[in-house]
């Protein structure tokens, strides 16, 4: 078997590079730390696949595989700050019931998000976030 030409990239590899350069640019626009590197990634793949593409007759890849365009009327900016009831086993009597956290991600589940706590450091799914976009700008 002939060794691969490295400048004969494929469509998967161009896609990858393409996927892996918007990653990057997202995690250093909104200051977020390299490590939700595959939360960005996931996300950019996520809206990839909910963008129109003019190969496609100018539809998107989940409408062209399911024959149904997408709702995209829960898109948020990336890194933007989001705020979410903390449940009252989970805090002392005295602390605050709002928690802030990062988004950072989709889930196919409606209106189920995953965000960064940076106070853990840790990435949980949410419901019913409270988004504050203005601070992502």
């Amino acid at each position: 078997m002939a060794p691969r030409n490295p400048h004969q990239n494929g469509v998967a590899d161009r896609k990858n590079i393409t996927i892996l350069g918007a990653t990057q640019g997202m995690l250093h626009d909104q200051g977020l730390p390299l490590h939700l590197w595959a939360e960005a990634c996931n996300t950019m793949v996520y809206l990839h696949n909910r963008s129109l593409h003019h190969i496609l007759g100018m539809k998107t890849p989940k409408e062209d595989f399911s024959h149904k365009r997408p709702d995209v009327a829960h898109f948020r900016i990336f890194g933007s700050s989001v705020y979410f009831h903390v449940t009252k086993d989970a805090h002392k009597k005295l602390e605050s019931t709002i928690e802030l956290g990062i988004f950072v991600g989709y889930i196919d589940t409606t209106h189920n998000y995953w965000v960064y706590l940076p106070t853990s450091r840790r990435t949980v799914v949410y419901r019913d976030l409270k988004f504050d976009e203005q601070k992502a700008m």
